[in-house]
């Protein structure tokens, strides 16, 4: 993963202990953090599914201007619009990673987009103009794409406007990630007692 990175450092002493115990008994750490690696992201991928945060609570939900532009408008390019949150086009979701060393497993995304998503904020769009292309339709003015041969250019202003984005948390730890930690560390360190053999 690069780009953009929100460190979370699990700072848990069970889950640490547990840890500890596979390395001393010899066990495979880097088979260990992969598994560690592959829960989280599994458990990061449920959160936009379930459309909540670690702790439980449910994301905000779409602004009622957004939901109703969502609710009038079924597609964007080729692909059909969401009602689920952060999927528009479900790009985050996909970009969402895992990776794992002998010694530490991290989940995350590379977008710069993200961590506004994650932490939440206000986005300024600062005042501006652009050439945008129109066409008539009967008596009726809509845009027009570029390669239309009966549009019309003109100038259009945009005013500042600042945009609030709620936080809609998706990395994180919960008290089920807890848990399935220590069963996977537990289960690792049973095969390292055995010799290695599961």
């Amino acid at each position: 993963m690069t780009g953009i990175r929100e460190t979370i450092t699990v700072e848990d002493k069970e889950i640490n202990a547990a840890l500890t115990r596979v390395e001393r008994a010899g066990g495979d750490t880097a088979a260990l953090m992969r598994e560690v690696a592959g829960a989280m992201l599994f458990s990061v991928q449920r959160r936009f599914e379930t459309e909540s945060a670690p702790d439980g609570s449910k994301w905000p939900a779409h602004a009622p201007r957004t939901a109703k532009a969502r609710t009038n408008r079924k597609t964007r390019g080729n692909a059909p619009i969401t009602p689920k949150l952060l999927r528009q086009t479900n790009r985050l979701y996909k970009s969402i990673s895992s990776e794992a060393t002998a010694s530490a497993a991290a989940v995350g995304t590379n977008l710069d987009y993200a961590r506004i998503h994650q932490l939440g904020g206000t986005i300024t769009q600062y005042p501006q103009s652009r050439k945008v292309k129109f066409r008539k339709v009967g008596n009726q003015t809509r845009f027009a794409k570029k390669a239309h041969k009966r549009s019309v250019e003109k100038p259009v202003a945009f005013g500042q406007r600042t945009i609030v984005i709620p936080a809609r948390p998706y990395l994180g730890f919960s008290q089920d990630d807890r848990q399935t930690l220590i069963r996977i560390a537990n289960e690792h360190f049973e095969v390292a007692l055995a010799g290695g053999q599961p």
